[in-house]
């Protein structure tokens, strides 16, 4: 089993009291228990299904009708219909309180003997076990935990009707981040898009354009793979692939009106932290979402307030700087060492071009055309 990067760092640990100081895995097993009780108590249910993710075998199974329904929309483009293997990579298991009647049997995380430390997380508690076997993530009134060696995840939430847009656009993000970089799948922060095939990846800091310039050309019928998180996998002869995670978009809300196509789907949140409107391109434009593609350039996009987009080649420095800090220094867990040599193979590898965006959104997928067209020769 490969351990989880060393290199995390904390972000306003606590010292928080409550809650029992259970060993991990003994944790991990009341957890469990307390799934096959909401399930025994609610069969009927039940809810299974299988998908793809970065080429590997998950089942997830989740006992409660709105859980449900949330859980798995982001993940429609990756279902699968069928098994591709006889033993899952990962099983997800998931219940609703609200539905089952079954509450969470373990109390807030708390530092203990066992645990290495707790790190706040975009409001959320995130911890791990001192032999890094099992990572646990709670947010607002959900609380789940993955075993790394056996690909397991359970989890709790109170009442499905109530999730953030956060979990019903990533859900368990912070988990399968650990679960994916296990497999060497690198979370990047990052958006990306495909043409016959050919991926173009969209880096750099929030409020640079990548949402913009990724749904500017799903609009001109390109294929989408993400605008906020995507895997990134090195493979053999300096090839890069990267694999969609979510079907989900994110737009400020004084940008929905540029997207029209958009408008008649857009989720709002219930809760005044939600400062992102959230859409599920599974219900835009199935038809578009991809699962992987090869990235053959690197564009870095940025506001310019003028009249047109335009291209101009970008060094390794710079496409590395687009990248790196949102996608190693802000990340927990951080991928490390091993993250940060796999993005300077990256921008060795795959030439990059910054994209000034003009006023005209229908330029931007021009723009992104044209680079293809050059690359791929």
């Amino acid at each position: 089993m490969k351990g989880m990067s060393t290199s995390i760092h904390s972000v306003g640990r606590t010292t928080a009291s409550g809650g029992p100081r259970l060993e991990s895995e003994a944790t991990f097993r009341i957890m469990r228990g307390a799934f096959e009780q909401a399930l025994s108590n609610q069969p009927e249910r039940i809810h299974e299904s299988w998908y793809g993710f970065a080429r590997y075998s998950v089942l997830i199974r989740v006992v409660g009708r709105s859980l449900a329904k949330y859980t798995i929309e982001p993940f429609a483009h990756l279902q699968t219909g069928e098994t591709l293997s006889d033993v899952p990579a990962l099983t997800i298991e998931l219940w609703d309180e609200s539905e089952t009647g079954v509450s969470c049997p373990v109390g807030p995380l708390v530092p203990s003997d066992d645990r290495e430390s707790i790190w706040q997380v975009e409001g959320g508690g995130f911890a791990s076990s001192r032999d890094r076997r099992f990572v646990s993530y709670e947010f607002g009134e959900s609380r789940a935990w993955l075993d790394r060696k056996q690909g397991h995840i359970v989890g709790w939430t109170r009442n499905g009707e109530r999730l953030s847009l956060y979990e019903r656009g990533k859900p368990h993000h912070r988990l399968l981040s650990v679960w994916y970089n296990d497999r060497n799948v690198q979370i990047v922060h990052a958006g990306l898009v495909s043409r016959d095939g050919h991926g173009v990846l969209f880096a750099g800091s929030g409020g640079s354009g990548k949402s913009t310039s990724t749904l500017a050309c799903v609009s001109r019928g390109f294929g989408y793979l993400g605008d906020d998180y995507i895997g990134l996998q090195a493979l053999q002869d300096d090839l890069f692939v990267g694999h969609s995670l979510y079907n989900s978009a994110w737009l400020e809300p004084g940008d929905s009106g540029r997207f029209p196509f958009l408008l008649p789907h857009v989720i709002q949140g219930k809760h005044p932290a939600n400062d992102k409107l959230l859409i599920l391109l599974s219900q835009v434009c199935p038809g578009q979402l991809h699962r992987f593609a090869p990235i053959r350039a690197l564009v870095l996009p940025r506001v310019a307030h003028a009249p047109d987009s335009r291209l101009q080649p970008a060094s390794k420095g710079q496409a590395l700087l687009a990248l790196a800090p949102s996608s190693i220094l802000a990340l927990v867990p951080s991928p490390g060492e091993h993250g940060l040599d796999r993005l300077v193979r990256l921008v060795e590898h795959v030439p990059a071009y910054r994209l000034e965006l003009g006023y005209d959104l229908q330029q931007i997928p021009n723009c992104v055309e044209q680079l293809l067209a050059k690359v791929i020769r």
